[in-house]
């Protein structure tokens, strides 16, 4: 039943910056309402185009749905959703805030209020609700929409799968007019999408200025509003709140930060004219400078939350050069000189994606790799990187700043939120900056081959660079170890150091140091089954001020805190003499495959490393290692497992677990983990585990071969789940009848 019919006479308006958005958000939201995410957990987008605009936001800022024309002007509109549910999910269709939002958003795509709308044969339930709000929908593969007249609008979902010969149609109606709406889940395929612009929805959207990013999680503590504020309010609410920021009553000021946020939406003029009174308003209630001895809490003050989340969100969406310089950044990642000399500089670099391997979700096995190039960018500066044409749009990234960890799940701030900015490679310059300055790196996508490549960087200044076997120590001794800039790197074929350059400053050799390093990852490599570590990527490892995730985690990079751990790190003496088990914890995540991993080991066999490189590196013995492994505990952890009755889901955590694998190496030493890993890393995919119980199965089976006993009975004993199938598989290998547990009234 047709609910209301609605004139809409303001959709051939072009989208250009400031009012012209006003005009649209105003449109596009005119129905109002909440939207309740439910069980959803949309993604967020980015916006790479002045032209492009935010239109439902989370209770951050951050953006679920943007729309946009394309760039050229002469092609259609777009509206994308970070969330495939907006689209697709009955919940979400049923509910009247959304739909009166996708009605609306069709029409203005349509540029009509009574729109042909043709929709992906996925999406039946919102043609038929689309239908009872006026609109003449129609299901249509897209494939079938060639050699026909297309309609006004397309709507689809474009996630894995989605088809390159559908792309292009799409893709070639848009450029004729045809809107599009869009909506995709962006983070649950970003490990199947190193190149984050090859995802079919992005691949969609690009045209117009919108990003579905790989990473984040919308804030989902409270409905998204479907509302509209004019830049009009965003500014004359800036005004307000610098001009008296302490006598105002909560509700108002609370009102007030509300339309505040509102300002990551702007554009123009407008944009410039918020970003000189964010900065000042920035500095009156400041300076904001979160330390480690004085940390920022979020939600001690909406004010302060308010102005950190607008400064870290348009420092990693606006264009180069269009956001301020940090007050923070001086103290952190740190100072440049400004007597410091800006160079022109080229640097060769290799454009050749090894990766690690595949599987190790930990280890990021398929991220993009690390390019140091021995530069860095001041705070807010903007610098210009010259690339090889052939590597244009290929996922090439320019970056600014060491790390990539984000503290938006910390309950305190030591420093800026993200520190990081890239800027995809899209032609042969690309321009980039970062309010917080950092080293510039250049990214190279999964799956390049492009061997050696020359990049001129100009605008950044010299940063501590030290090569392996390259770089001569004289120099380094001499010179770059003084190089102006507050981080530095060191690099081997094996390992990226980067660090503050304060911890290096009096590095006489880091040549001995490179050699320890490139020793360990080398021996970390040779318990994984002895994998070459020649065929893969050089691991990096940061040190940080606050990492986003424990005290060290791991990944690429690895990050690890500023402590008596950075010291040691460049200080070969210590790192060899007296080993570090939390470096070889985290390198063991990044050896650590699902395929053999027992239910709740997560943190279990990853020590599997530590325990190995005390002993066969550092020679050291386990229980010199940690507390945790010396005999007595070791005891006492398995007496008090069994005593409360082997409670399998309850109790078998870290160390219980770890105890089981200890006691089979103990009794057969290394060389049966290093088959059984070297069998996991060869396996066809069509013999994957692909269940828990599987998985538990193929473990006891695979070890127990390369033991040559049953070991069936020790892993039971534990209360391990195991299939009737191990025992008849295992029943010609002779029992292990002296394991540690036989004696045990269990």
């Amino acid at each position: 039943m047709l609910r209301r019919t609605l004139l809409i006479l303001a959709v051939f308006l072009p989208v250009t910056s400031g009012t012209a958005n006003d005009d649209a958000l105003s449109l596009l939201t005119r129905d109002g309402g909440e939207i309740v995410f439910g069980e959803l957990a949309p993604g967020l987008i980015e916006l790479t185009a002045e032209s492009a605009f935010p239109l439902l936001k989370d209770a951050k800022g951050g953006p679920l749905a943007a729309a946009g024309e394309a760039l050229d002007g002469k092609g259609s509109r777009v509206v994308a959703f970070s969330h495939d549910g907006f689209l697709k999910s009955p919940a979400m269709v049923a509910q009247l805030a959304n739909l009166d939002l996708i009605a609306n958003i069709v029409r203005w795509c349509g540029r009509s209020s009574t729109p042909v709308v043709a929709l992906h044969p996925s999406l039946s339930e919102l043609a038929a609700a689309l239908k009872e709000e006026g609109i003449d929908t129609k299901i249509v593969e897209p494939g079938e929409l060639n050699g026909a007249r297309p309609p006004a609008v397309y709507c689809v979902v474009a996630q894995r799968g989605f088809p390159d010969a559908d792309i292009t149609t799409l893709l070639g109606l848009a450029e004729k007019g045809m809107g599009l709406v869009i909506s995709a889940t962006p983070w649950a395929f970003a490990n199947d999408y190193p190149n984050f612009a090859e995802f079919p929805a992005n691949r969609l959207a690009a045209p117009a200025g919108i990003r579905l990013r790989p990473e984040g999680i919308a804030d989902r503590s409270k409905a998204i509003t479907v509302s509209f504020s004019s830049s009009q309010v965003v500014l004359a609410a800036l005004h307000e709140l610098a001009r008296d920021t302490e006598n105002l009553d909560k509700a108002k000021r609370d009102a007030l930060i509300l339309s505040l946020r509102e300002g990551v939406s702007l554009r123009g003029e407008a944009m410039t004219t918020f970003l000189t009174g964010l900065k000042a308003l920035s500095e009156k209630i400041g300076p904001i400078i979160p330390t480690k001895e004085k940390p920022l809490i979020p939600g001690a003050d909406p004010l302060v939350d308010a102005v950190v989340s607008l400064e870290d969100e348009l420092n990693q969406t606006l264009p180069a050069g269009r956001m301020y310089a940090l007050t923070a950044a001086n103290d952190y990642p740190g100072a440049v000189p400004t007597d410091a000399k800006r160079l022109e500089k080229t640097v060769t670099l290799d454009g050749t994606w090894r990766g690690w391997l595949s599987g190790r979700g930990a280890g990021a096995w398929a991220a993009k790799e690390m390019r140091p190039t021995g530069l860095y960018a001041a705070p807010g500066k903007v610098i210009t990187v010259t690339a090889p044409a052939s590597i244009a749009g290929q996922g090439f990234e320019v970056v600014i700043g060491a790390y990539n960890g984000n503290l938006s799940n910390r309950d305190k701030w030591e420093r800026y939120p993200r520190l990081q900015r890239s800027v995809e490679i899209k032609g042969t310059v690309t321009t980039a900056s970062n309010a917080l300055g950092g080293l510039v790196t250049i990214r190279v996508p999964r799956g390049s081959q492009h061997g050696s490549l020359d990049f001129k960087v100009a605008g950044a200044v010299e940063a501590p660079l030290f090569v392996a076997g390259k770089t001569d120590l004289g120099e380094w001794r001499e010179r770059i170890r003084k190089a102006p800039a507050p981080w530095a790197e060191l690099l081997s074929d094996r390992l990226i150091i980067a660090i503050p350059s304060s911890y290096i400053r009096d590095l006489d050799d880091p040549d001995k140091v490179m050699q320890v390093w490139d020793e360990i990852i080398e021996k970390g490599a040779e318990l994984c089954g002895g994998v070459d570590r020649s065929l893969y990527r050089a691991e990096r490892i940061v040190f940080e001020r606050q990492t986003s995730a424990g005290y060290m985690h791991s990944g690429y990079p690895v990050a690890a805190p500023q402590d008596q751990s950075a010291n040691q790190a460049v200080d070969a003496a210590s790192l060899k003499g007296e080993g570090n088990w939390g470096f070889f914890h985290e390198y063991g995540h990044n050896h650590q495959h699902d395929l053999w991993a027992l239910p709740g080991t997560t943190e279990t066999t990853c020590n599997l490393w530590s325990v190995y490189l005390f002993e066969e590196y550092i020679g050291k013995s386990r229980a010199e290692g940690h507390d945790a492994v010396r005999p007595l505990d070791r005891k006492q952890r398995m007496n008090a497992y069994f005593q409360s009755g082997r409670k399998f889901e309850n109790d078998w955590s870290m160390w219980v677990a770890l105890e089981s694998y200890l006691q089979v190496q103990e009794a057969f030493g290394w060389e049966p983990y290093k088959k059984v890993f070297a069998e996991y890393n060869s396996l066809p995919e069509s013999e994957w585990p692909k269940t828990q119980q599987e998985k538990n199965d193929q473990w006891v089976i695979r070890l127990s071969k390369a033991c040559g006993k049953n070991l069936a009975p020790f892993w039971a004993k534990w209360n391990v789940p195991l299939s009737a199938d191990v025992l008849e598989t295992l029943k010609g290998l002779p029992a292990w009848e002296d394991h540690p547990l036989a004696n045990l009234n269990q």
